[in-house]
């Protein structure tokens, strides 16, 4: 796994740094009255096992009431649980792992905290608010600082409860229920995730890429309880086996205008390991490979039925290029056959071979990559036996964050075209593009179909825009040269620019529209965030279909 944590080297709380707490609030009000909770708190008093009834510790507020955060020379957040009984947890706020210690306060000043393999040490006192824990290590001094009254599986002390259940290599069922707490608004969560992964080889955690959609979010009410279906196969597709956190953003509003506090979220789940040992042993066996040559591989039972399938890689580790030569083998308990031989696979993180869940079942992707694009080899299970899509290499396969459909990511060299006039046949085309062509599954055939496109009028672009686009395109000194509309409302307007020079030589360029006439946009083409007719310019000439050529 790519270097996805710092690493804690040392004692940690040497140099300790202040980190703003989870909780952000800009209500003055929400200040002070956390400070009045603290006043009320202060007067308990607690004793280490190894303390005399002449040592008490005495706290201005005491260390186990709630959740404190600090930083490791600036670097790792943590989250420190204390809890009475001199017991508590240590969560790395950007990772996934959690320490048990116990701790002792000695000599009225001294804080250790006893850890499975080491113990830390610092000197505390309480500053004069009552509301930080104060640590010293060789005359450095900063403030760990409280955030909240939660534990580390209710960060915002909102009593709420998460568990993550029905878990697939695909997605999970995210269970809610909420009871007391300190809630002081609405509890509202946002719909978009990121996943902190470990790394079994490493021993290192590390956040993904986030998947859900940003901005859009689901409220909480009080004595509830519910479930939200998550699916993470869109931008990170099948999750290996192995140990992850859930991280999401809980926020307690009090006024949409401004007033709340924010706090960040983690479930604790594990994508079981399928048996599939057997299986694996005899694609080994029927290949004449070594043990060691089947590096990765996939055991589910892909169509429902009851029967576990695989698909095993055997071949190369993957080099500097994220690119490994070898074989994917087909394996069941009947049929053992190799589907797809190939000298540079593309590897996704560690995984050559990727899932995708489609109608009742699932199908597999192998990339073959060259020098600017990948090509994506999609096979299937039907009635007991596997096949190859009639969509198979025809460019890249992915899911895209636009539509609801899957996408064929098409590379050609048509940007643009140099010939001279009268010698159209010896014309040139250069310029690498690549276009997205729109696909669904279709449960009758068990195969992808493509939504194809049909020529639509410039007046019947206009309705679908809202305005004239072509007209648009004109003024910016461009020549429209047909519109297409596909049967899932998506819009293509290809566009061009002719320049003709004095001995006879002719330049053309060649660009396009993508409208997504659904949802009212134009796709963001090149990842600039942007929602122009330009910002959805992929290059190139679009044709009716791919699949009818």
């Amino acid at each position: 796994m790519t270097d996805m944590k710092n690493r804690v080297v040392g004692a940690i709380l040497i140099g300790m740094l202040i980190m703003s707490a989870c909780s952000f609030s800009n209500s003055k009000e929400a200040e002070q009255n956390s400070v009045a909770v603290s006043s009320e708190e202060s007067s308990e008093v607690f004793i280490s096992p190894d303390q005399t009834p002449g040592d008490e510790f005495k706290a201005q507020m005491p260390v186990h009431s709630g959740i404190w955060q600090a930083a490791d020379y600036g670097r790792t957040n943590y989250y420190y649980e204390f809890s009475e009984g001199y017991t508590g947890r240590r969560l790395g706020a950007n990772a996934g792992d959690v320490e048990e210690f116990s701790y002792e306060v000695n000599d009225g000043d001294n804080l250790v905290m006893h850890y499975a393999d080491r113990d830390e040490y610092a000197h505390y006192s309480f500053g004069e608010d009552g509301k930080h824990l104060v640590l010293t290590y060789q005359d450095y001094q900063q403030n760990l600082q409280w955030m909240s009254h939660g534990t580390l599986e209710d960060l915002g002390g909102l009593g709420l409860t998460f568990t993550a259940e029905d878990i697939t290599p695909f997605g999970c069922t995210l269970r809610y229920s909420q009871s007391g707490g300190y809630v002081t608004g609405e509890i509202t969560a946002d719909n978009y995730y990121s996943l902190i992964a470990h790394s079994g080889e490493d021993n290192e955690w590390g956040s993904t890429d986030y998947f859900g959609t940003e901005g859009q979010t689901f409220t909480i009410e009080k004595d509830s309880s519910g479930e939200i279906n998550i699916d993470w196969t869109s931008k990170l597709g099948m999750l290996v086996p192995g140990d992850y956190v859930l991280y999401f953003q809980i926020r307690d509003i009090r006024n949409v205008g401004g007033d709340w506090d924010s706090f960040d979220y983690r479930v604790w789940f594990s994508v079981p390991q399928n048996d599939g040992e057997s299986l694996i042993k005899k694609v080994v066996a029927e290949a004449g490979a070594d043990i060691s040559d089947a590096r990765y591989s996939v055991v589910y039972d892909f169509d429902s039925d009851g029967v576990m399938e695989a698909f095993v890689y055997l071949g190369d580790a993957p080099d500097e290029y994220a690119t490994c030569a070898g074989e994917v083998w087909y394996v069941d308990g009947d049929t053992c056959v190799k589907i797809k031989e190939c000298g540079s696979f593309f590897v996704h993180g560690d995984k050559v071979i990727d899932m995708y869940p489609v109608g009742d079942s699932m199908v597999i992707e192998l990339e073959e990559a060259y020098a600017t694009s990948t090509v994506s080899y999609l096979f299937m299970m039907d009635n007991g036996e596997w096949k190859e899509s009639a969509i198979s290499g025809l460019g890249y396969f992915f899911k895209p964050d636009y539509v609801s459909d899957y996408c064929v990511s098409v590379s050609a060299y048509d940007s643009c075209v140099d010939y001279e006039e009268g010698k159209e046949e010896e014309a040139l085309y250069t310029g690498h593009t690549w276009k997205n062509y729109y696909f669904f599954y279709d449960k009758k055939s068990g195969d992808f179909k493509e939504y194809v496109g049909k020529e639509i009028s410039e007046d019947e672009l206009e309705a679908a825009c809202g305005y004239d686009l072509a007209a648009e395109i004109r003024e910016a000194g461009y020549q429209v040269d047909v519109v297409i509309k596909r049967e899932n409302g998506i819009i293509n307007v290809n566009y061009s620019k002719t320049e003709r020079g004095d001995v006879g030589s002719v330049y053309k360029e060649f660009h396009n529209v993508t409208y997504n006439e659904l949802n009212q946009r134009y796709a963001d083409a090149w990842g600039t965030n942007g929602n122009s007719w330009q910002d959805s310019d992929f290059g190139g000439t679009y044709l009716k279909a791919i699949t009818e050529r």
